[in-house]
């Protein structure tokens, strides 16, 4: 069970989308509208904290609870077989034909919803693990001017150079960058991460050319560059800055 005080600064979750509905967390404080996916593991303490951080800088914070319950923190076991689960399959299964993900779609209804809500203002995402990749369909959408791709580590395997995106996808990532700051895209990895490879970064590279920035790789073979006790202040630094800049 997470402490109570982690979600004090949020208000009761709300459902948002349209394909899906999530419960969505919205930071009490803050004004400029940033999407926060949370990792494989969950919603986890370090990742609500994060959140917290975020809201204290001055961003709307919203919060979409993808699974399981707030404060959840899977280990590598309960991680394995929850992939193989129903609800894991609901968000990131790809359609046999299409190759689309349901999170992907879900992702921009919720980034029409948050800018509507606001006003129409520029909209930031930022995605972690397994939504590190996705968070790049956002891009395609006119409001969301900056993304933030913190280890991208989906597919694990095979299709790394696709990000888990669609043929068509990929094609409204690209059909949106005109007119946005270059980059608007910024990734950060480990430089020894096994789980986000160097190709993953280079396959954004390839989908979103001069839109894309790479942080220098990190050193070492951490794997979360935003959160747990693998969390580099520099990319703190860096990734607010950037988001400063474009919202």
């Amino acid at each position: 069970m997470v402490n109570p005080s982690r979600l004090s600064g949020f208000e009761d979750p709300i459902h948002m989308g349209v394909s899906l509905s999530r419960p969505v967390y919205v930071s009490k404080t803050g004004t400029k509208p940033l999407i926060i996916l949370h990792e494989l593991p969950g919603m986890s303490p370090s990742f609500l904290d994060f959140c917290c951080r975020m809201a204290g800088e001055g961003f709307k914070v919203y919060m979409p609870l993808l699974y399981m319950t707030p404060g959840t923190e899977m280990g590598a076991a309960r991680m394995l077989g929850f992939c193989l689960s129903r609800e894991f399959r609901a968000l990131f299964a790809a359609d046999p034909a299409t190759k689309a993900r349901p999170i992907s779609m879900w992702l921009r209804e919720l980034a029409v919803e948050v800018a509507a809500q606001n006003g129409g203002a520029k909209t930031g995402v930022i995605g972690m693990c397994m939504t590190g990749g996705f968070a790049i369909a956002a891009i395609a959408e006119p409001s969301v001017k900056a993304v933030v791709s913190c280890q991208p580590s989906a597919p694990f395997f095979t299709g790394i150079e696709t990000l888990g995106l669609s043929d068509r996808e990929r094609a409204d990532v690209r059909n949106g960058l005109s007119g946005k700051a270059m980059p608007c895209v910024k990734a950060y990895r480990y430089q020894r991460d096994h789980l986000c490879r160097s190709t993953h970064l280079e396959a954004a590279a390839e989908i979103l050319g001069s839109y894309f920035e790479r942080h220098p790789d990190l050193p070492g073979k951490g794997h979360a560059t935003l959160t747990t006790n693998s969390a580099s202040d520099a990319v703190y630094r860096d990734a607010l800055a950037f988001l400063r800049e474009r919202l």
